[in-house]
């Protein structure tokens, strides 16, 4: 019921609409950032997360169900997938044929391999000078 009560009221069409506007805009924000190689300018835009919770947690609280709905849908699956995820890339990393790596070891190379960073190789290998022979 609070669910056809929170669509038939503006709630619904004008608090979710702005959510949508807000994550097109900082998706163009995050692109345009990445295209000018501004990684630390990245850290500085809000999370998608947090425009998302925030949006369902300044609805009234007479929508209490509603909002629990919402949280327990929102979190399951990006905890359920992020783990999953981490799992699948340590079984590559710790095969049989890399049994020996540290736990530190195997903590940095988990970093490089669940990280979204993708560094510009190019720009990297021009600003390096070359090693020239004696």
């Amino acid at each position: 019921m609070q669910l056809l009560d929170l669509k038939t009221k503006n709630l619904w069409s004008g608090k979710f609409t702005e959510l949508k506007s807000k994550l097109k805009e900082l998706e163009v924000q995050k692109c345009m950032h990445i295209a000018q190689h501004k990684w630390t300018a990245l850290k500085e835009i809000p999370r998608v997360e947090a425009l998302i919770f925030g949006a369902w947690n300044n609805l009234p609280e007479c929508y209490s169900e509603v909002k629990k709905l919402a949280y327990g849908v929102l979190t399951i699956f990006g905890s359920t997938y992020s783990c999953e995820q981490a799992f699948s890339c340590m079984n590559i990393i710790k095969s049989k044929v890399r049994s020996q790596l540290t736990n530190k070891n195997l903590e940095s190379r988990s970093k490089l391999k669940t990280t979204s960073y993708k560094p510009d190789l190019i720009k990297l290998l021009k600003g390096m000078q070359s090693q020239c022979s004696h």
